[in-house]
């Protein structure tokens, strides 16, 4: 005799996960979980996308890996959409 196993699925949609810096639900397209506390983040995977970073990614030199940490871990606050980069030779 073979027992068939039912899985039954709760109709209730599971809860939106937060960002650990501002507190907005985040999606798993734009969102990256930091290396230093563990948890989630507003984070762009690209710079031609729209959207809030709440933390930084870099390059780890010395293992050759990337890095995430939110903007909490990192010590400082998200920058604003309308901050813009100096031009270069100014504040560079």
């Amino acid at each position: 005799m073979v027992r068939h196993s039912y899985h039954e699925r709760s109709m209730t949609p599971e809860p939106a996960i937060a960002c650990h810096v501002c507190g907005d639900p985040i999606a798993d397209a734009n969102s990256a979980v930091c290396n230093t506390c563990g948890n989630p983040f507003h984070l762009r995977l690209r710079n031609d996308t729209e959207g809030r970073d709440c933390g930084d990614v870099w390059i780890n030199e010395q293992f050759l890996s990337l890095e995430f940490a939110c903007f909490t871990c990192l010590g400082g606050k998200p920058s604003s959409s309308t901050a813009k980069e100096p031009p270069v030779g100014k504040g560079h």
